[in-house]
């Protein structure tokens, strides 16, 4: 299929969350409709596709013409959550608030890795501060680009750093692996990615309660408890935490049951049991119907 390349950008967008829970709780997209119209795309799809497999087929357009975050989002984890480990003891959070920052992804297992993303269409122009930003809180820092921007990194990034990049045939290289941060984490910013139940619960195992103080002090007197550990402890003590966010059995349904070109969205919607099978319940639905459903 060639696709004018005016309209990669927007169909880039298809597995953006806004096009996909749209699909997931109304099984409808007005957007994704006027894409696939616009750009021709609804004139060749066979009759019988089905939208598990429209979303392969768009992946695949995508994968060829237009590598943008979404790509790179979906073979980490394919190829590092689901290929180099386990759901069973790992967990990849996507769009993790890191103070002013939102790390693209990042996996906890034993350890953090964060990977920050920066495609082809990416600027490098933030990339520093960025980095800065995740030595704060992450035991070892990657960043993942394309084969044509690789060699830029190593003039940009601090020399413990990994530079990874993704390759033309989706295999993930590594130029030069990351080194262990853990000892020279800030558990003062550490503690600012943790939310209120997360944080209490933290205090409460390390010391068998939380500060009687009224509310508008609860955050003060858990953060200042909490940062008497050490960078290591803080660290693992998240970690820990950070990795009840997923629910492990409702995720292995989703990827049991949905295209690979969709791991990366079931990640990020691990918590919304509804959603996930909302959108299971969808996927042998005729594309068509989806897309042009005034004509059903």
């Amino acid at each position: 299929m060639i696709i004018d390349k005016k309209y990669l950008s927007a169909l880039g967008r298809v597995f953006s969350p806004i096009v996909m829970d749209s699909l997931a709780q109304k099984g409808y997209s007005s957007y994704l409709s006027e894409v696939c119209l616009n750009s021709g795309l609804l004139k060749t799809i066979d009759n019988s596709m089905t939208l598990a497999q429209f979303f392969d087929w768009i992946y695949h357009i995508l994968n060829k013409n237009y590598r943008n975050e979404y790509i790179y989002k979906n073979v980490i984890a394919n190829k590092i959550l689901l290929g180099k480990h386990s759901l069973n003891t790992s967990h990849m959070l996507t769009e993790f608030r890191v103070g002013k920052c939102k790390a693209d992804v990042v996996i906890l297992n034993g350890t953090s890795t964060v990977y920050e993303i920066k495609s082809e269409y990416d600027s490098f122009a933030r990339l520093a501060k960025q980095v800065q930003t995740y030595f704060e809180i992450f035991d070892y820092i990657n960043v993942i680009t394309s084969p044509a921007q690789a060699d830029k990194l190593n003039s940009i990034l601090p020399e413990n750093t990994g530079i990874l990049m993704l390759n033309n045939s989706n295999t993930i290289t590594t130029i030069r692996g990351p080194k262990s941060n853990k000892k020279n984490i800030n558990p003062n910013i550490l503690f600012d990615s943790l939310r209120k139940n997360e944080y209490t619960s933290i205090i409460k195992s390390c010391y068998g309660t939380i500060p009687d103080v009224p509310n508008t002090q609860i955050y003060r007197e858990c953060k200042k408890l909490f940062c008497e550990n050490s960078p290591e402890t803080a660290h693992d003590l998240t970690i820990n935490i950070l990795k009840t966010r997923g629910k492990t059995k409702i995720l292995k349904e989703f990827i049991a049951q949905a295209p690979s070109s969709l791991s990366a969205y079931g990640v990020s919607i691990c918590n919304e049991k509804s959603k996930m099978q909302e959108l299971i319940s969808r996927l042998s639905t005729d594309i068509r119907s989806i897309l042009m459903p005034q004509s059903i």
